[in-house]
């Protein structure tokens, strides 16, 4: 019996070790305090969602500024089965920042959760300019600023402008009241809408419009709130990955529901390859 021992010591610790090897690996990306969202509970609960989902998560947080700095990083996101952002950088005229995340997605091949006001980010790239700014050969939606795009074709003659709405997939510009959202499931035999109720609804949160939609969006549940109906979770393809965004979220009580765990989880899931 004594020389069984070691052996079933090596084997528990090559089973814990297989365990832990085949963990999804999820990075989260916030910024703290948020000054119109409460990120930092935000970040507590995620934390609890990952346990639950049995998830090796890491946290990528700061301050507004330092955080968008970090998005610079190349390949900041490599060895990740996904990465989740929720943070609000609405004036944010780092097109750097936005391209290299754009990029992790796109070229390395890491797929993203976008969370509530990460789709309201970069509004220069695609909201608060004038259409046809990014070029004759741009056969899009957004509406750029024209001195954003100069100052990018200056810098990188020949690349793509990174317009943030063809990234989210579904664009949006604003938001209506803090009020209830009923959500209505629209792809019922989605694996990320397998266990949401279809009819839930949401504390006081806000309901993001949709101003336009990319080739290959896949609507999953819309949200109504009064006489306002749009998208509010989908999956939409990008380069070698795809992206998922959740435009609900605001309340903390949100995050909270059962519901809203459950969409998080499976949607992480689903983009991570474990249906």
């Amino acid at each position: 019996m004594k020389n069984k021992q070691p052996l079933l010591w090596a084997l528990t610790l090559l089973l814990a070790a297989s365990a832990f090897a085949e963990k999804t690996k999820v990075l989260y990306v916030t910024h703290e305090p948020g000054r119109w969202h409460k990120y930092t509970p935000q970040l507590a609960i995620f934390k609890e969602i990952g346990e639950k989902a049995g998830w090796d998560v890491t946290v990528m947080t700061g301050e507004h500024d330092a955080q968008i700095e970090k998005l610079r990083g190349e390949g900041y996101a490599k060895g990740y089965d996904a990465v989740v952002y929720n943070f609000c950088f609405a004036h944010s005229r780092d097109s750097e920042a936005a391209a290299n995340l754009m990029n992790q997605t796109r070229v390395h091949g890491v797929p993203a959760l976008l969370i509530h006001c990460a789709m309201h980010s970069w509004w220069d790239s695609y909201k608060n300019g004038v259409p046809k700014a990014i070029g004759p050969d741009y056969l899009g939606q957004a509406k750029a600023k024209p001195e954003l795009v100069a100052e990018w074709n200056k810098k990188h003659p020949g690349e793509a402008f990174p317009a943030w709405g063809d990234f989210t997939g579904v664009a949006s510009v604003r938001h209506g009241a803090k009020k209830p959202i009923q959500m209505k499931v629209v792809n019922k035999d989605h694996p990320i809408t397998k266990r949401f109720p279809d009819g839930f609804t949401t504390g006081n949160t806000e309901l993001y419009n949709n101003v336009y939609t990319v080739e290959g969006v896949v609507p999953l549940i819309r949200g109504v709130q009064g006489k306002d109906d749009y998208i509010v979770a989908w999956t939409c393809p990008q380069g070698k990955a795809q992206v998922m965004g959740l435009s609900t979220g605001h309340d903390v009580n949100d995050w909270k529901a059962e519901p809203f765990q459950h969409l998080v989880i499976d949607g992480i899931n689903f983009l991570a390859g474990k249906k």
